[in-house]
């Protein structure tokens, strides 16, 4: 071991006791003291296992979760300011802690925590707070606004003792912002990251990184990614802290890694990091080529599957064109396993899925019932299953930052999207081939899509239907020759047990299905007696029906009192006749009263007075303009 990785090892360790011991004073003892040596159990819970194909993964940032313990909140740098989406608000790993039965429950398998270590506590301009974890100061010293250590262990053990696996966030890209564009000093000379990664001679002084296209990748891997300063993984004493630091966090009892910014670091480093943590890793490739996304699994167990993102959600949000999901799966061939992507329709970097649908339940529900029944590991980023609507900003240039990073207010396990979610992990954990299963397309068109799963050792089967249409939507659908199931079995919709189809003779395989679905809707088909049964709840609309003829080229706006109305902005109705244009909402209470007027291309008010609607009914208004 080198001198410098020696005191690197050493500092790293009195660090980690002291945050351990807070408030004592540090002795000449505490260098012999193991790290991370205060467990929250004297025989911890055994872990589930390393991250695996067919876990189900929830995405928390710690500091919008809960607040366990109000003394951490502000540490005096101006840092805390829970009424501004840019500052840190509380959450901890104590309220994390209080509230794993709620996560538990709604039947994921893993929790992807936000990053751990010590944050410089604000950006360089001072308008960023730290909360989201990605402006290191210290690698080996937990963040002190989270908790100790010893809360860090017992988050981890109550997890594991709740079947819950656990996911580190690794940040081996960057620290924070110390050093000003392509200077190689810090000044002032006291601002400058932990030792022993203190030494400017460390990273790369390149300056920031521009994305305008014309970049190569050897500049992607050397440049300041937002500022940040970008560590050399070259220089052995860096890559060794590195390794060493984020073994001694994964000794913890993590069982698997999400690693920021991977297409920034070194192919050769991420396949070496995986090595040494013992565990699987999956890559933050922020782009949605599959070409250049896909050459990462060649280093890492996983990639998060940006391509998946932006092709579903587009279709799935925004009723665009359903034949580009068979393109996306098309280009499958190229993963090493495709069954290891971590898929997602939400994450803290991009706009609420319901920003981009509309505040629409029904376009959200059915995107999940596919995130959770196509191939992937999926991630369900949290809030979605309280109906996260992101305060409907769809900004998201060059990231979302701020009204995607709410914090949440509810934790009720008896809410419709968390039902819906529950229902679909009780599926995927009953169905090996929602877990396992080769994808195989059965239907493709402009509005919907349609695909097998099957584990071919065993024949195990199942179905995944989807349609983006308002009306419904019928289709006769040849069953794949790779298919066993026969002609006259029975199929199950896992999703609404009531509904079943059998299957016929016909079609290009000689055996067929036909099936309806209703508006958004996605359906899950098995052969055999379901898991249990099911039916889902009704729905709580309110429809708003506007009679009025606008003319060519124009269009109807609602605003109003009652969110996902507002009075600064309308939201779009859609054309059902000539003359009337529907907007539905499931999120206004059934019964609670709102006004709303329409507009003519947002722009136009309609004459007199407020219209006055109730939750849960039909309205049809004819205004004047």
């Amino acid at each position: 071991m080198s001198p410098t990785r020696q005191r690197a090892r050493a500092s790293q360790r009195v660090r980690r006791t002291t945050a351990v011991t807070a408030g004592l004073a540090l002795c000449a003892t505490a260098l012999t003291v193991p790290a991370l040596s205060t467990p929250a159990y004297a025989d911890p819970p055994v872990s589930p296992g390393p991250l695996a194909e067919g876990d189900v993964i929830y995405q928390v940032l710690v500091d919008r979760f809960k607040d366990g313990d109000p003394t951490n909140n502000d540490q005096g740098d101006g840092e805390y300011d829970p009424d501004d989406l840019g500052f840190y608000h509380g959450g901890d790993w104590a309220g994390l802690t209080e509230e794993l039965d709620y996560i538990a429950g709604l039947g994921v398998t893993a929790i992807w925590l936000s990053p751990v270590s010590e944050q410089q506590p604000l950006s360089r301009d001072g308008l960023e707070a730290s909360y989201h974890g990605y402006f290191t100061k210290d690698f080996a010293t937990p963040n002190e606004h989270f908790g100790d250590t010893a809360e860090l262990q017992e988050l981890i053990d109550t997890a594991h003792g709740l079947g819950l696996k656990m996911i580190l966030d690794a940040v081996p890209n960057h620290t924070a912002d110390y050093l000003a564009g392509t200077s190689t000093t810090y000044s002032p000379s006291t601002y400058k990251p932990a030792a022993p990664l203190d030494d400017p001679s460390y990273f790369h002084h390149n300056g920031d990184c521009l994305f305008n296209g014309l970049e190569t990748q050897t500049q992607i891997e050397n440049c300041d990614l937002g500022g940040l300063d970008d560590l050399d993984q070259s220089d052995p004493d860096v890559n060794d802290y590195l390794m060493e630091t984020y073994k001694d966090w994964v000794d913890m009892g993590f069982d698997g890694i999400r690693v920021d910014a991977a297409r920034s670091v070194p192919k050769d480093w991420l396949e070496d990091f995986e090595t040494e943590m013992g565990v699987p890793t999956f890559g933050e490739v922020f782009v949605g080529d599959v070409d250049y996304v896909s050459e990462y699994q060649d280093s890492e167990w996983g990639v998060l599957d940006f391509p998946y993102f932006f092709t579903v959600r587009e279709a799935f949000s925004a009723d665009t064109d359903m034949n580009a999901l068979g393109d996306l799966f098309d280009q499958d061939y190229k993963y090493s396993n495709p069954n290891r992507l971590e898929t997602f329709l939400d994450n803290h970097d991009r706009a609420r899925f319901l920003t981009w649908a509309d505040d629409n339940y029904q376009r959200l529900r059915s995107g999940l019932t596919f995130l959770l029944t196509s191939r992937g590991v999926p991630v369900i980023y949290y809030g979605t299953e309280q109906a996260d609507d992101g305060n409907g900003n769809p900004y998201e240039v060059p990231i979302a930052n701020k009204d995607n990073r709410k914090d949440m207010t509810t934790f009720d396990d008896d809410s419709n999207l968390y039902n819906h979610i529950q229902r679909l992990t009780t599926i995927k954990a009953a169905y090996p081939a929602l877990q396992v299963g080769t994808q195989r397309e059965m239907w493709s068109d402009t509005s919907v899509y349609g695909f097998s799963r099957r584990v071919d050792t065993t024949g195990a089967e199942a179905i995944t239907l989807s349609s983006n249409s308002w009306s419904t939507q019928t289709r006769t659908i040849p069953l794949r020759s790779e298919s066993s199931i026969t002609v006259g079995t029975v199929l199950t919709n896992l999703m609404n047990t009531s509904d079943t189809v059998t299957v016929t003779s016909g079609g290009v395989t000689g055996k067929q299905i036909s099936v309806s679905l209703g508006e958004h809707e996605s359906k899950v088909y098995a052969p055999g007696t379901p898991v249990s049964s099911y039916s889902p709840e009704a729905r709580n609309t309110t429809k708003i029906r506007v009679h009025y003829n606008v003319g060519l080229g124009h269009s109807i706006a609602i605003r109003g009192d009652e969110y996902p109305f507002t009075w600064t902005a309308g939201r779009g109705a859609r054309n059902v006749a000539s003359d009337v244009w529907e907007f539905e909402v499931e999120r206004i209470p059934d019964g609670e009263t709102f006004e709303f007027k329409a507009l003519i291309d947002d722009t136009t008010w309609s004459t007199g007075s407020n219209f006055t609607g109730t939750g849960g009914d039909v309205i049809d208004v004819y205004p004047t303009f």
